[in-house]
Order: C-alpha cells, then sequence, then structure tokens
C-alpha cells in the first residue's frame, strides 16, 4: 500500500531529522578527535580521547542512527514493501549500515573512535547523493516480487555501505601517507636533531609561531615539557605538507590548492550523470568542503600505516558479500528472465565491480604493489562501483533500468 501521510513523516524524518543529527554527530566526533592528550608510541596523533567529548559523539551518533532507521522503518510501512526497491532506498541503506559499522565495529570493536567522523562525513555524502535520485514510496513490479530480491539486493546494499567505509578509510590514508611521507622529506633536507619535532619544517613557519613551536636543537628524545609542542610542529607540518602558502589581504594562508583542483576535476564529470542543475553546484561544492575538512583535520588522523590496514581490512571484508550478492543476483535472474547471465550493462558492470577489488585484493596479497600503489587501485575500485550504480543506472538502458529513478 502507498499510504501519503507515512511518506510525508517518512520525508520529515529523513530531511531535516536524519541529516541534521548525522551533521552534529559528524562535528562532535571530529571535534572530539582534535581534542587529544599525548602521543602514541607508533606515531599515531590521537593517544587519546576527551572522554567527555566521545561520550557527547556517541550519543549523537546513536541518536541519529535512531532517527535514521526510524525514518527507513516509516518508509517501508507507507509503501508497503522493504526499502530496497530503487535508488534513492538503496542509497538509504548503504548509509545507514555504514553508520551502523562505524560505531558497532570502527569505534567499539577496533577502538578507532579518531576515524568514525569522517565515517560519518560519507554517510552524509551517501544521503546528499541520495536526494538527488529521491523517488515517492510505491509497490514494485510484480516481475521483481521474489525472495531471491531481498537477499541479493540486501546483500548487496551491505556490501556497498562496507565499500564505502574502506573508501573512506583509504582516502584518508592518502591523504596522511602524503603528509607524512613530505615532512619526512623536508626534515631530511632541511633539519637534524629532534626525532619529533625536526619534522616541522622550518621554511614554512610564521614569525608568530616560535615560541609554540620552538624545537630545541640536537636532542635526542622530546623532553617531556616540550611534548605538546613537538606534537603542534609536526600536526602543523603534516597539515601544510599538502597545501601551499597563498597571501591573502597581506596575511599569509596554507591552501591545499591542488587537492582542491582535483576535487573539482574529479567532481565536474561525476555531476554530470545526473543531469540536473542542482547537482553540477552542489556536488562539486559539497566535495570541497568534504576535502578541506579532511585537510584541516590530517594532524589529527591515526597514523597511515593504521589508516591502510583499516581500510584494507574493510574492503577485505566487503568482498565475499559482493561475491555472495552476484551469485544471489543471477539464481533472481534466472527465475525472473529464465537465464542467470545474459551480459547486461549492469551484470557486466557488478562483475567488473567484483573483478577490480578482487585486483584490489590480490594487489595487497603480491609483495610489490603495497601502500600508496595499493590504495590507488582500492579507490579505483570504488569508482568502478560508484559507476555501476550511479552511470550504468541513469545513463544506460537495460534490463535492471528499473532500478533507476
Amino acid at each position: 500500500m502507498n499510504d501519503p501521510q507515512l511518506a510525508e513523516i517518512a520525508k520529515l524524518l529523513f530531511s531535516p531529522v536524519t541529516l541534521v543529527a548525522y551533521t552534529a554527530a559528524m562535528i562532535a566526533y571530529l571535534y572530539s578527535m582534535s581534542s587529544t592528550v599525548g602521543r602514541a608510541e607508533d606515531g599515531d596523533a590521537t593517544a587519546a580521547v576527551r572522554p567527555k567529548g566521545l561520550r557527547i559523539a556517541t550519543g549523537l551518533g546513536l541518536l541519529a542512527i535512531v532517527a535514521h532507521g526510524a525514518h527507513l522503518l516509516t518508509w517501508s510501512f507507507a509503501a508497503g514493501r522493504y526499502p530496497l526497491g530503487n535508488m534513492f532506498e538503496f542509497s538509504n541503506v548503504a548509509a545507514f549500515v555504514a553508520a551502523i559499522a562505524a560505531i558497532t565495529v570502527v569505534q567499539w570493536r577496533l577502538q578507532r573512535p579518531d576515524v568514525v567522523g569522517f565515517v560519518f562525513l560519507g554517510v552524509l555524502l551517501t544521503l546528499g547523493l541520495a536526494v538527488l535520485v529521491y523517488t515517492e514510496p510505491g509497490p514494485l513490479m510484480p516481475i521483481l516480487d521474489s525472495w531471491w530480491r531481498a537477499i541479493h539486493v540486501s546483500t548487496i546494499v551491505f556490501a556497498f555501505g562496507v565499500f564505502t567505509v574502506g573508501a573512506v578509510f583509504t582516502a584518508l590514508y592518502l591523504l596522511r601517507e602524503t603528509a607524512e611521507r613530505r615532512v619526512a622529506e623536508a626534515r631530511a633536507g632541511n633539519m637534524s636533531g629532534s626525532t619529533v619535532g625536526a619534522a616541522f619544517d622550518t621554511t614554512t613557519r610564521d614569525a608568530d609561531e616560535d615560541e609554540l613551536l620552538e624545537v630545541v636543537p640536537g636532542r635526542e628524545e622530546p623532553d617531556a615539557s616540550n611534548i605538546d609542542e613537538d606534537a603542534a610542529a609536526y600536526g602543523i607540518a603534516l597539515r601544510r605538507a599538502l597545501a601551499r602558502p597563498v597571501s591573502v589581504a597581506g596575511r599569509t594562508v596554507h591552501v591545499p590548492v591542488s587537492l582542491l583542483i582535483w576535487t573539482v576535476v574529479a567532481s565536474v564529470p561525476f555531476a554530470l550523470v545526473f543531469q540536473r542543475a542542482s547537482a553540477m553546484v552542489g556536488i562539486p561544492v559539497v566535495a570541497l568542503a568534504a576535502v578541506l575538512i579532511a585537510w584541516w583535520f590530517v594532524p589529527s588522523l591515526p597514523a597511515a600505516t593504521t589508516l591502510d590496514s583499516l581500510a584494507y581490512r574493510t574492503n577485505a571484508f566487503g568482498f565475499p558479500l559482493w561475491t555472495f550478492g552476484v551469485i544471489a543476483g543471477a539464481i533472481w535472474a534466472e527465475q525472473s528472465w529464465g537465464r542467470f547471465w545474459g551480459w547486461d550493462p549492469k551484470e557486466t558492470s557488478a562483475f567488473l565491480t567484483w573483478v577490480a577489488y578482487a585486483g584490489y585484493l590480490h594487489a595487497r596479497a603480491t609483495r610489490g604493489v603495497k601502500g600508496r600503489g595499493a590504495a590507488w587501485i582500492g579507490l579505483g575500485s570504488y569508482g568502478v562501483l560508484l559507476f555501476t550504480y550511479y552511470v550504468v543506472n541513469l545513463l544506460v538502458t537495460g534490463l535492471h533500468s528499473y532500478a533507476g529513478l
């Protein structure tokens, strides 16, 4: 059945309730991760998260998940079915899966609350794209009425959410690793002595920061009284390693020019897929904002090795889910269309996504492909997944065209 009143309640729970709740939770998590004390032994800049800030962030995160769940439940009653029938519902549920994974797995199981804010940022981006493909709740085509539809779509949605979390970790790894590498190069070329503070490149230090960022020359280990100063110096060095000095109103500020340019280059063609003016403006602007947030919090991110491990483990978990989802889709196709596989555009692209992630996992298992090389393969694999979901659904006609708008 299609209940207009329930549909209105579901829309209200989605926007503004769920979107505002996730935004508040993201801000709280980002604040908590930047409010740290000390340093971890492995070079991780986030040795501890202020307990009060983390409790507030967790509470807001759980509130956002409850609001999101209430929206999905209300939407299901309004449509008279599970919310897995079109692109809006698919994106919606995938974001819900990513949000639950952020708190239950990343924060509680892996004890990494310092990256949950960025996962929530990915959730918000996914929900923002869902708005662009919004569809009113309604019944499905009779041919799709099969138990294998629920199995296939729910598994694919779950895998999509997991791969989204993995893509967030991979992108953060590339940012942090690039910053760490450039700071190490600057240290080797410009300074000697301090094992921590020496990583700060004095050629980029402003005169009014000398006292805060003072480094004691020749010190083999940082004095206890100077740990905070060393950490601040290293953090600023990491952020500035990804930026360029720009003169604004007579004052020098550091801006990640290259990051912003590449963000525009990547986001504008993607926005064209939606064929809407709001997407042409909104997607690049939101993408730029997300990159600026990530760049600003680079000093507070876990060490690059930690992010690399998180990305690999997450993608490795999502791969068998995607594999099973593709197999379940073939069985569903046999029941609906009388054949297991027909090289329909969506089927072909889903298979290419499987190949891409299989290549990523193979690369990680190969001794010659590690770190940045494997990370770029991981991001490329997620790009193939986005192509499968957005480009094929919106621009290519096939047997799966019903799954579009």
